[in-house]
């Protein structure tokens, strides 16, 4: 009888999902709208498994490291490997209208949409984590920056890639 309370009680703690565990998701999902999470859940999908197929040797965790690293690396000649959407993805995050929820083109150039849901949804949590805290504040005061100050700036946040949070900063700035 024990064993059948013991497994009942993994298989309750196994289905019980990260939004149940942690409210912020939930907050952060219902600000984003839902039609543009599923597509952010496809994008972070389409990111992790072109870190399987280009670091297979390491866990997703590393890969996220490591392909930050190799971004602004001098020695990176393949930039072909850091592009991860599949054509279904990209198409659904245009016809979302989670891309015009992210960027805007002002005379042809590309600027981060200051009021839009996504920077939204990180300001409705960001006093609970300092990685999201520091990276709305520098949004907010520089708008686009290179990707060498961005992954910088992430990197020396300490930047946990087991969450839920730093996975989508991380998947979303490169994501154009």
């Amino acid at each position: 009888m024990f064993k059948i309370y013991l497994i009942s009680f993994f298989l309750i703690v196994l289905g019980c999902s990260q939004k149940a565990i942690d409210p912020r998701i939930d907050t952060f999902e219902k600000v984003l709208g839902a039609k543009e999470t599923k597509v952010v859940n496809s994008l972070v999908k389409d990111f992790e498994e072109n870190l399987h197929k280009i670091y297979p040797e390491i866990s997703t965790e590393k890969g996220y490291r490591k392909y930050l690293e190799e971004m602004i690396s001098p020695n990176t000649t393949n930039w072909d490997k850091f592009k991860f959407q599949t054509k279904k993805t990209n198409y659904d995050f245009h016809k979302s209208g989670l891309w015009n929820e992210i960027y805007v083109k002002d005379n042809g150039s590309l600027d981060i949409n200051q009021t839009g849901k996504y920077i939204q949804a990180l300001y409705a949590i960001k006093d609970s984590d300092p990685l999201i805290k520091k990276y709305i504040e520098k949004r907010a005061v520089a708008g686009m920056m290179k990707n060498e100050i961005v992954v910088r700036g992430i990197l020396s946040s300490n930047p946990d890639f087991t969450n839920y949070f730093h996975k989508r900063i991380v998947v979303l700035e490169f994501s154009f």
